[in-house]
């Protein structure tokens, strides 16, 4: 029964949070209609050359989109038109070129085109262009393509097109590819016939310059870490009402914490490291083809299982330790954690990050009382987290909408923190920590001397 709890908790916890992140990004993301990858390959051409008496119908678009050394994007589309706009638009160069501009202009992610060619080929309109800062260079040579992250844009994207087709930089290989998408030929191709037609929500791609996990983990790491560098200032609202209630309750831990009842170490560690790495291990198996948890939801608490465990693991591991050899313990299974994580997904390094918060709740009880520099440490973390988390949940947001916000997502996962850190803090005094209280109470006072 005391291992059935934790196991219970743990599964439930997490997939509330699991939803929770899923629900925040939404709504910064989705308030703007969508733009078009291709704004010549459908009604948007269609409306600009109506807009010039012409009545065109489009039969069929491609694009194809080459990311260069540089960042910049070459975009080549093919666009099948009827057999009288074709012939108007061929004979017409200056007024093909305005009704492609006027089609670009319209909701696109296409902001600067630059040497722009049209031609008009067996009914077949022609549009070529270049377009900078479609890409970025990234950790390890990592082409992370700014122009799909959604994270770097406020509205959402429209295929717009019967196929689209991503080329990375010569020599590169695929090392993140949309689960919409299929590769092909070391190119990423999205298709209106596929399973999943249309771009799909997630839609972050990378290019890296060799296959495997190394490869894999610095692609996460890069997103990760461009997810911060996008965010605004604002909002780090989210991180005001967590970190004030965070604050609150470490004040009411110092202050009444001897009150908290003793456990055993050895039976919470095993309770707890047992718990987790089954929950770990059968999260783990949903993601190898079980239907039973969404892919999200299954790496999500497979990453936070395990690295609960492997912490709680370091009570009966190191016997006794002492603060620091504590915390060490702890950032050392936090790091292994996330760099295993980074391996897995984008949803599974965020998840590690967001689950070191918990984790350092171990070695703030086992400095309690006996290493000040451990619990000023741990304390100072803990505040700083939700700015962290916020900025990981919502990368933009106004101050207000910030501090509501938080209410579905940084306050929920300070909850969770707190929930599941309690226990690692228990387990970290253990019932030697009122003992070592009075030794150094006995050290201290003068009395005891004589």
């Amino acid at each position: 029964m005391t291992a059935r709890r934790p196991t219970l908790l743990a599964v439930a916890a997490l997939l509330v949070c699991s939803g929770v992140g899923a629900v925040a990004v939404g709504p910064a993301n989705a308030a703007p209609p969508p733009e078009s990858v291709c704004g010549v390959c459908g009604d948007g051409l269609a409306d600009a050359a109506e807009n010039e008496g012409i009545r065109l119908t489009v039969e069929y678009g491609t694009a194809t989109i080459r990311v260069r050394e540089d960042g910049s994007g070459h975009w080549d589309a093919r666009v099948r038109i009827d057999d009288d706009a074709a012939d108007r638009l061929a004979a017409n160069a200056t007024l093909r070129e305005r009704v492609v501009r006027a089609s670009l202009d319209r909701r696109t992610v296409v902001e600067d085109p630059r040497n722009l060619r049209t031609s008009v080929v067996n009914d077949t309109l022609v549009v070529t262009f270049d377009q900078p800062g479609v890409a970025h260079r990234s950790l390890g040579g990592v082409v992370l393509v700014d122009l799909l992250d959604p994270r770097a844009r406020r509205a959402g994207l429209d295929l717009d097109a019967d196929q689209l087709r991503i080329e990375g930089p010569n020599g590169t290989v695929v090392s993140r590819a949309p689960s919409a998408a299929t590769v092909e030929n070391g190119a990423v191709v999205w298709r209106v016939t596929d399973e999943e037609p249309g771009l799909g929500s997630d839609t972050r791609l990378a290019f890296a310059p060799s296959d495997g996990p190394a490869a894999r983990a610095l692609t996460t790491v890069g997103f990760v870490a461009f997810s911060v560098g996008v965010a605004e200032p604002s909002a780090l609202a989210l991180g005001v009402a967590p970190a004030a209630l965070l604050g609150a309750l470490l004040l009411a831990v110092r202050r009444w914490g001897d009150e908290l009842p003793a456990v055993d170490p050895l039976l919470l560690s095993k309770a707890i490291t047992g718990s987790g790495a089954a929950v770990a291990v059968l999260a783990g198996a949903a993601l190898a083809g079980s239907v039973l948890l969404d892919a999200a939801v299954a790496e999500t608490v497979a990453t936070f299982a395990a690295l609960y465990a492997l912490v709680a693991a370091g009570a009966a591991v190191l016997d006794r330790p002492s603060a620091r050899a504590a915390l060490g313990w702890t950032l050392g299974a936090s790091a292994l954690v996330a760099l295993a994580a980074s391996v897995v997904s984008v949803v599974a390094l965020q998840t590690a990050l967001l689950s070191i918060p918990a984790a350092l709740w171990f070695p703030l009880g086992r400095a309690g009382g006996r290493d000040r520099g451990v619990t000023v440490f741990v304390v100072v973390a803990l505040l700083a987290a939700p700015f962290g988390a916020a900025v990981l949940y919502v990368p933009w947001a106004s101050p207000l909408l910030g501090l509501l916000l938080s209410a579905f997502t940084t306050i929920p996962w300070a909850a969770a923190t707190v929930a599941f850190g309690v226990p690692l803090y228990l387990l970290g005094r253990g019932p030697d920590d009122a003992a070592d209280r009075v030794e150094a109470d006995d050290r201290t006072d003068p009395a005891s001397a004589d």
